[in-house]
């Protein structure tokens, strides 16, 4: 299980840090602020400076064709124009990020089936080729130095893989996808218990 451990929290003369990069947050059952609760955020920078994370599971209600074709300069086709899944990655401004499971088209991510661009030009490719999982995100979340680690700390985050079942999951069924994952993660802990069971009682 990928947590963050309190001893590794940063503090005055202690400057360790678990890079958490490619790692999945999910926000804690608890947690009710609306920005955070029920989110599942993909971490893709982390370092001393701060984090930078898109959140997953925020879809947008538009049509993508304008934006597509403003962004390519009119030039996209294929299937990926017209049905393209947009989504809200968070309330800073950035450049658009498409999270997908075409390695060939890949700029980074994980060996798991996991891959992220952000160039136009493989941008435009994968929305001509219109992989199986191709998912397009506005904007990104920020934490400054160390907040996100005494977030984690405190209990708002849990820490899991970003495994296509939890990252290309329908957006209403991410979260608790990913907080199933987790109770299993800790329940895989305890002697003769491999699973959390899908309706207890």
């Amino acid at each position: 299980m990928n947590r963050l451990p309190s001893d590794q929290m940063p503090s005055e003369g202690n400057s360790q840090k678990v890079l958490l990069t490619g790692s999945v947050l999910v926000s804690s059952p608890w947690v009710r602020d609306p920005n955070s609760a029920n989110s599942v955020c993909l971490i893709v920078e982390h370092s001393d400076n701060g984090t930078v994370g898109v959140l997953l599971n925020r879809p947008m209600v538009m049509d993508p064709k304008p934006l597509l074709n403003f962004l390519f300069e009119g030039e996209v086709v294929g299937a990926a124009t017209g049905m393209a899944h947009f989504n809200f990655g968070g309330p800073n401004n950035g450049p658009i990020l498409a999270i997908h499971n075409e390695s060939a088209l890949a700029e980074g991510g994980n060996d798991l089936g996991v891959y992220l661009s952000a160039q136009v030009e493989t941008l435009r490719q994968l929305a001509q080729s219109s992989p199986e999982h191709l998912r397009w995100f506005i904007g990104h979340a920020q934490w400054g130095r160390s907040e996100l680690e005494r977030e984690i700390v405190a209990g708002k985050w849990y820490v899991v893989p970003a495994i296509p079942q939890i990252v290309f999951a329908d957006e209403s069924q991410m979260w608790p996808t990913a907080i199933r994952f987790e109770a299993n993660s800790v329940i895989a802990t305890f002697p003769g218990v491999d699973h959390f069971p899908p309706h207890p009682g």
